[in-house]
């Protein structure tokens, strides 16, 4: 379930916070302007007869607009060659498909079709090549052939999986545990995409607490990586999304494109414009998909959401949500709705899982620990809490509707 829908805004038009410091600088061109000759006698006469027999007729002028608001007559170019296959002004362009049953779509606005077509198809196989390296549910993966091997031997794995691993490694200490790559160590007890829904026994949890934890997963130099414990399980799923998106932005950079939208399910990252408008993004209600809970006003940001409505069941009364806290084995429990919002894609992603884990208090405190991130936190009444810099991206009510 998307809990994102992205929106194109006219800044002119936009009652949102700090529009002008967002807004790029509009650069102007200077009109010409024409000096009169006074011109007299045989002078103008003589003059006159030397244009009329250089030009055989009139020069076609159109009336062009300068940034400034002066209107101008220029001359119109003689056609000498066929026309260029670049569109006259900038358009968008997108296109989509689901990967890994989450729907994705990359758009971008250049003046290029057919470079814009090539780019945006490269960067969704750019989505689909880092899934397939990084779920733990395919075969193929390195995440599944690490979680194989457990603490039976050590794995070989790309540069790019190791830095993610790192990454991963890192976040689990600073949060405390609250982000977990090791979470994977649960999956077997908890299925929620199965019906009916089993809630595990607390025994059970209670065994595989054993084989969660930070220091469950050792990096060793040349790419090494092992399991220290036998049933540990890797999950990649809250920082994969990010690293999938980081990957397709490059791709779109090398190709000379710097205004696209990029979106994986609930995660979007943004950079540039669209033209003259703003890229925004509404968070949707984390009870109802249909109404919009705030806009984001983002510039070149990534916005991670997590919420409880994604993937549950409900067992005698009670509501059981995949958003499980490493540290429990259980669902995270007294947030309804946690978003991040960052310059690093991967990183917002894992900590809007940590943060909906750690709850209101902690996980506003945590972000704003963190340098360059910013997010909010809806409590199961509906209170909302966010971090010091949220006003610059959103105006957020004090209480929701649940």
């Amino acid at each position: 379930m998307n809990a994102f829908n992205v929106i194109d805004l006219d800044l002119a038009g936009a009652d949102a916070p700090h529009a002008n410091a967002v807004a790029a600088s509009r650069q102007g061109a200077r009109p010409v302007v024409g000096r009169r000759l006074a011109l007299t006698g045989s002078l103008c006469l003589s003059l006159l007869a030397r244009v009329a027999s250089a030009q055989p007729g009139p020069a076609a002028t159109q009336v062009v607009a300068a940034p400034d608001g002066t209107v101008v007559d220029a001359p119109v170019a003689a056609q000498t060659t066929a026309p260029p296959t670049v569109d006259a002004d900038p358009a968008q362009f997108e296109d989509g498909r689901p990967i890994a049953g989450v729907e994705s779509h990359v758009r971008v606005w250049h003046k290029d079709t057919a470079l814009a077509q090539k780019a945006v198809a490269r960067a969704l196989g750019e989505l689909e090549r880092v899934h397939a390296k990084l779920a733990a549910d395919i075969r193929t993966s390195e995440v599944a052939t690490i979680n194989r091997a457990a603490d039976r031997e050590e794995v070989l794995v790309s540069a790019e999986t190791v830095h993610l691993l790192s990454r991963a490694q890192e976040l689990c200490r600073t949060s405390g545990g609250a982000f977990d790559a090791s979470v994977g160590s649960y999956d077997y007890l908890w299925n929620f995409r199965r019906r009916p829904a089993v809630r595990p026994l607390d025994t059970e949890l209670a065994a595989r607490q054993a084989m969660v934890g930070c220091d469950k997963l050792v990096l060793k130099p040349d790419r090494i990586v092992r399991l220290m414990t036998r049933g540990t399980r890797l999950r990649l799923d809250d920082l994969a999304h990010g690293a999938a998106m980081e990957a397709a932005a490059r791709q779109l950079r090398q190709a000379g494109i710097e205004n696209f939208r990029i979106r994986i399910g609930a995660d979007v990252y943004v950079a540039g414009r669209t033209g003259q408008r703003h890229w925004y993004v509404a968070v949707r209600h984390p009870e109802n998909p249909r109404r919009d809970l705030v806009q984001l006003y983002l510039t070149s940001h990534a916005a991670a959401t997590r919420h409880r409505a994604e993937h549950s069941f409900y067992k005698d009364g009670v509501r059981y949500h995949d958003a499980i806290d490493p540290r429990t084995g259980k669902p995270a429990g007294g947030v309804v709705l946690a978003t991040v919002i960052g310059v690093d894609a991967a990183q917002a992603d894992g900590l809007s899982a940590a943060v909906f884990v750690l709850g209101p208090q902690a996980g506003i405190a945590l972000l704003d620990r963190i340098d360059r991130v910013e997010g909010f936190v809806v409590d199961t009444k509906g209170k909302v809490y966010a971090s010091r810099g949220m006003a610059d991206f959103a105006r957020l009510p004090e209480r929701i509707d649940l």
